[in-house]
């Protein structure tokens, strides 16, 4: 048995070691590709359900003769496979181990151009490359030398317990982020780590509970100043030191071709090149940062959830909290009249949670999808490719299956979003910070895109050669002069052409 590749960071490690009878090396990560081996050996295709934390792992079965690969429940890292044209398969966590390979034909994926053009970032199984997948997370994938066989290791299930009262449940979360974190002592000097902090609940609970030294928050030349003022608020109130990392409009016009270079696939959220900006700055101060991602889609944090007696009806259609256009504008930019079949995206999982209640089906999507897809995959690659080792306590999937046991009653009260997981960061932080509104990561994308000073440079690249041979440049133009005379509603549209042609110039030109 041989480890051909191994990407993450196992947070039971500690409990491992004592399981395998195993001693620390160290270097962490020989430590854990030696757990890696020695799990397989004794659990065998059944390790994963053993692994908690971050995982992306490759191991050669010499007795089988066969290749078994594994990724973590909810996609923190990353891993991509393909078969040649002469059958040789090729696999990675970055698209570039498979690119650079002579077999491997780069071609674009048109059926998934359209899911982009849709959602804005690469959703599902496809990536934009024709040929290539992702292997989806709580997945694992087996090669025989002739077939790819992928089995669900893990299944986003359910189980709401109506026994248990409200203090019992924010004891419950408490104690769980507690136990999170406590492995994580066992891997981390917190002395040495910070936090990446915005001032809402989230980020402000893990910052108090983990009682790491320094938040830092990320501000914007010419936004509201208030946001970062809360941040600054939050930290002090919490007992630690906080810093600015302040982005201004051209720096985040300078740095998305480098976002995209580390990205390897267009993603059209205006906030992972800023993040991936604080995250430049950040690396200067400390390799180990928290965020607090995995919070809304557990215990529902979205204003779209208000939504959820609609959208979350079992003969709905929901494909995620967010998303670009509907198919017909879509298809109509993209001059085809090819509809890539949509249910597609979410067959499995409205087949696993249809006696699932309507907000539970929509967590389910958010989580299988746009968690993954968008969110883990923004802040990951973007602090890994500054050096930067990302703490998600929230996104372990015990929280999860904490919250799956928590009445969607209390996720939703009053139509207070994260009503519990609120009450539960209110033993540990301030009411105000608890219970304050979402607001999201502010970044003035919009009110930049309308600055004169970089209008030349948007437009070359909206209507250039590139964005003319897949867009329909009349209906682009609409879209553009549209949001120029105010109408925010289409500017991610205009967003989402700039990032693809930019991506697709790096890539492909």
């Amino acid at each position: 048995m041989v480890i051909q590749l191994y990407e993450g960071s196992l947070r039971n490690l500690k409990q491992l070691l004592r399981e395998l009878g195993l001693t620390e090396d160290t270097d962490r990560h020989e430590t854990e590709c030696r757990v890696i081996e020695a799990g397989f050996q004794r659990w065998g295709y059944e390790l994963p359900c053993h692994l908690y934390g971050s995982f992306a792992f490759a191991v050669w079965d010499e007795i089988k003769e066969e290749l078994f690969c594994a990724r973590d429940a909810f996609g923190i890292q990353n891993m991509y496979y393909c078969v040649t044209d002469d059958g040789t398969f090729l696999y990675g966590s970055s698209l570039s181990t498979i690119l650079e390979n002579p077999g491997c034909r780069k071609s674009l994926d048109r059926d998934a151009l359209q899911l982009y053009t849709l959602f804005g970032y690469p959703i599902g199984e496809k990536t934009l490359y024709k040929g290539i997948s992702k292997l989806m997370p709580g997945y694992t994938l087996v090669w025989d030398g002739r077939s790819v066989r992928t089995d669900r290791w893990y299944t986003i299930s359910f189980h709401p317990d109506q026994s248990v009262s409200e203090d019992e449940w924010m004891k419950k979360i408490d104690q769980t982020l507690q136990a999170i974190l406590d492995e994580d002592r066992f891997r981390f000097n917190f002395s040495e780590c910070h936090s990446f902090l915005s001032g809402g609940v989230d980020s402000s609970y893990l910052l108090a509970s983990s009682g790491v030294p320094e938040a830092i928050g990320i501000g914007f030349e010419g936004s509201d100043p208030s946001e970062i003022s809360i941040a600054s608020d939050a930290a002090e109130k919490i007992g630690a030191r906080f810093s600015e990392v302040k982005i201004s409009a051209e720096q985040f016009f300078e740095v998305i071709p480098r976002f995209l270079r580390n990205m390897e696939l267009p993603l059209a959220d205006g906030s992972a090149p800023a993040f991936a900006l604080g995250c430049e700055q950040a690396a200067k101060k400390s390799g180990s940062f928290f965020s607090g991602e995995g919070a809304d889609e557990f215990f529902a944090g979205y204003y779209v959830y208000r939504r959820m007696e609609e959208l979350g009806r079992e003969d709905a259609l929901y494909f995620g909290c967010d998303g670009i256009m509907d198919q017909k504008n879509g298809m109509r930019l993209l001059k085809t009249g090819h509809a890539y079949p949509l249910e597609k995206l979410v067959e499995e999982i409205r087949s696993q949670t249809h006696d699932a209640d309507p907000l539970s089906r929509m967590l389910a999507v958010d989580m299988s999808l746009w968690l993954e897809g968008d969110i883990l995959f923004g802040v990951g690659r973007s602090a890994r490719a500054n050096g930067i080792e990302l703490l998600l306590p929230f996104a372990d999937r015990r929280m999860f299956e904490l919250s799956a046991a928590i009445p969607s009653s209390l996720k939703r009260k009053d139509d207070i979003a994260k009503y519990i997981f609120r009450k539960a960061a209110q033993t540990r932080i301030p009411h105000e910070f608890a219970f304050r509104p979402k607001v999201g990561f502010s970044v003035p994308v919009r009110k930049w895109f309308r600055e004169k000073a970089f209008r030349s440079r948007i437009e070359q690249v909206l209507f250039g050669s590139y964005s003319k041979a897949f867009f329909d440049q009349e209906l682009l133009h609409d879209f553009w002069d549209s949001f120029l005379n105010g109408n925010d509603g289409v500017w991610n549209r205009c967003y989402m052409v700039y990032i693809f042609v930019l991506w697709y110039e790096n890539c492909f030109a």
